[in-house]
């Protein structure tokens, strides 16, 4: 006989397990601890199982006949209730009302559902480095980079040629360590930590959009690879004068060649050159104000101009055709040009010259050095680079050494015509005619 409500609730431990049947496989189990819970029994492709539908009295009995009908669409179905995927939303649906009809195709929605997932992760085994960096490139690198080829660089010659075929999934951290270490081996510490940030950000972007697991690259620690440390290269007196003469012999843009070598004369970094406007100078004073908001320490500095340096700009300024900038863009003369630019120009100097390991910024180690061995005072050396001068000398040292840096600057801009035009490179001032 089905049961009653009344039944269900009067139903009393007896010291030992009872069940009472509402028929069709559905019971009332009671427990001899007193607690009670809502069974079903019967038979899948052939199998006896039972199955605890819920607990009484959090499901009443009429709830308890819902719930087994979601049960028996599942066990014709050939499905166990045990899956908790589809009886867990089931008995939340059956007990909202809604229909059989609807509950099933509820599940089998969520069965697809979990097979797209699979076949997902399986594609995503698939996918290799190369396709992973291709698609980080260009749904995120060329939206936000200013320069995204040139930035990709690093990634293109070090990372892909090694990397570019594997799996995401066979890419472990022993592959990425043997990896930089080749490249640190090959081209320095430098080109390793580059190659360690793109191999890091490449595999972030990858894990982020499920393509693969983990980033084993974020278990290399850059310190591991290689600090990279102060540069202290300078050139030495042959090597300025090999490099000027290559610079100056080099095949292109006589502007290129006159900034290079005034970075050297004033010992500025070249983005504060390439970015000047004329309305900061006074030529006929031989003053330049650069501003604060160009200065890497966010301060103004003055520079006092050697006779050379004046020449030099002038000629940069009919160079630039009226533009208000000191260095403007070949093809277009209402824009600065970017301190890159130069850099073709410097490496056509160092090769010719035969010099090794040197960059456009050692042109300031290089003053820097120079100075001091001709017995200039390292304060006046200092304010010269825009170096912070620690105690009072610091707070007066643009107003206190300004004779005395403008003297500097010219010594060291007539070393510089001195040595470039010794009587075996050519009997003329080398700089004007090349």
């Amino acid at each position: 006989m089905p049961l009653t409500d009344k039944e269900c609730r009067n139903a009393k431990p007896t010291g030992a397990d009872y069940q009472l049947s509402d028929g069709g496989g559905l019971s009332l189990v009671v427990r001899a601890k007193g607690t009670k819970l809502w069974r079903y029994e019967g038979r899948l492709e052939g199998r006896k199982i039972k199955f605890s539908i819920g607990n009484y009295p959090e499901y009443g009995l009429a709830e308890a006949r819902k719930l087994l009908e979601a049960v028996r669409v599942l066990i014709q179905k050939g499905r166990h209730p045990e899956e908790a995927l589809e009886y867990a939303d089931a008995k939340r649906m059956i007990l909202e009302g809604r229909a059989l009809a609807e509950v099933d195709e509820a599940n089998e929605q969520k069965a697809k559902a979990v097979t797209a997932e699979e076949e997902a992760a399986a594609r995503a085994q698939r996918m290799t480095f190369a396709e992973a960096a291709s698609r980080y490139k260009a749904e995120w690198v060329d939206h936000n980079w200013k320069h995204p080829d040139k930035g990709f660089s690093p990634a293109r010659l070090h990372l892909l040629p090694k990397l570019g075929d594997m799996a995401l999934e066979d890419i472990d951290v022993p592959a990425i360590r043997d990896l930089l270490l080749d490249v640190r081996e090959r081209r320095g510490v430098q080109a390793a930590l580059h190659a360690h940030g793109w191999a890091s950000r490449i595999l972030d972007y990858a894990a982020e959009h499920l393509w693969c697991k983990h980033n084993p690259a974020k278990l290399i620690k850059p310190a591991r690879i290689g600090t990279k440390g102060k540069r202290t290269r300078w050139l030495k007196a042959h090597e300025i004068r090999r490099y000027l003469v290559g610079l100056y012999q080099a095949d292109c843009y006589r502007g290129y060649k006159l900034a290079l070598h005034l970075l050297l004369m004033l010992a500025l970094r070249k983005n504060e050159l390439v970015s000047a406007n004329w309305s900061e100078f006074d030529l006929e004073a031989g003053e330049w104000l650069i501003p604060a908001g160009r200065m890497k320490a966010r301060r103004e500095h003055r520079v006092f101009l050697p006779k050379q340096a004046i020449e030099m700009l002038q000629e940069l300024k009919r160079l630039g055709g009226g533009s208000e900038w000191v260095m403007p863009m070949p093809s277009n003369k209402l824009r600065p040009m970017h301190g890159n630019n130069l850099n073709g120009a410097h490496a056509a100097a160092i090769t010719a010259a035969a010099i090794e390991d040197c960059t456009i910024h050692d042109h300031r180690h290089t003053a820097s050095t120079h100075l001091r061995e001709m017995g200039h005072m390292p304060e006046v050396v200092e304010a010269a680079l825009s170096h912070a001068i620690p105690g009072i000398a610091g707070v007066y040292a643009h107003a206190q050494y300004k004779e005395q840096r403008l003297a500097m600057l010219q010594s060291w801009a007539d070393f510089l015509d001195l040595i470039m035009n010794e009587k075996t490179v050519l009997q003329a001032t080398f700089r004007k005619i090349a």
